[in-house]
């Protein structure tokens, strides 16, 4: 087991996708506590931080046939978390930007009338059918159908740069016409 300590990081990626397990459990103990450190930093929240550690290695382990020798595992690593942080972030922003219902219960002492729901779920709809069809396909994709930018790319057949395009100008236009269901949303 020493020995398995002291190898990089390639060695015991390469080791584990040879059948050993040993490798990937210490590449999990080498860079478990810095990077929830570093993704708590970014969320703010312990307890999602810990899940997004098991998701990035998770999704290293589902990946692990892309792996080309070579490569920084490290920055491999960071970068899945780094993603799944950013994704984490977005659909909170979106939570906090589209309050279709109570997400925690605790912080609300009054659920909302079932006619004010639906007033909000109307002018939501309504939002979203004034924007231009194209920019609507990619926020629905994004924003409900939580796909990644490449998935929405291959998606609708466009370059990534055309879907962070439309992503962008679509959600500017969407935060303009839902400024009136959070006078906060101004402010950030």
């Amino acid at each position: 087991m020493e020995r398995i300590s002291e190898a990089s990081d390639e060695m015991l990626f390469v080791a584990y996708c040879r059948g050993d397990s040993a490798a990937f459990e210490t590449l999990f103990h080498r860079y478990q506590h810095q990077l929830c450190r570093h993704i708590e930093k970014m969320l703010n929240d312990l307890a999602a931080a810990e899940d997004l550690v098991v998701e990035t290695f998770l999704r290293l382990h589902r990946h692990r046939q892309q792996y080309r020798g070579g490569d920084s595992i490290r920055g491999w690593i960071y970068t899945i978390a780094r993603n799944l942080a950013r994704n984490w972030l977005r659909r909170e922003r979106l939570r906090r930007w589209l309050p279709l219902t109570i997400t925690d219960p605790a912080l609300t002492t009054e659920v909302p009338a079932v006619s004010e729901d639906k007033e909000i779920r109307e002018i939501v709809a309504a939002a979203f059918a004034n924007l231009p069809i194209r920019q609507r396909e990619v926020c629905s994709l994004r924003l409900f159908g939580e796909l990644s930018l490449e998935e929405i790319a291959q998606v609708v057949k466009v370059s990534l740069g055309t879907v962070k395009s439309r992503l962008f100008y679509g959600q500017r236009r969407l935060r303009d016409l839902l400024a009136d269901l959070d006078p906060n949303l101004n402010q950030e």
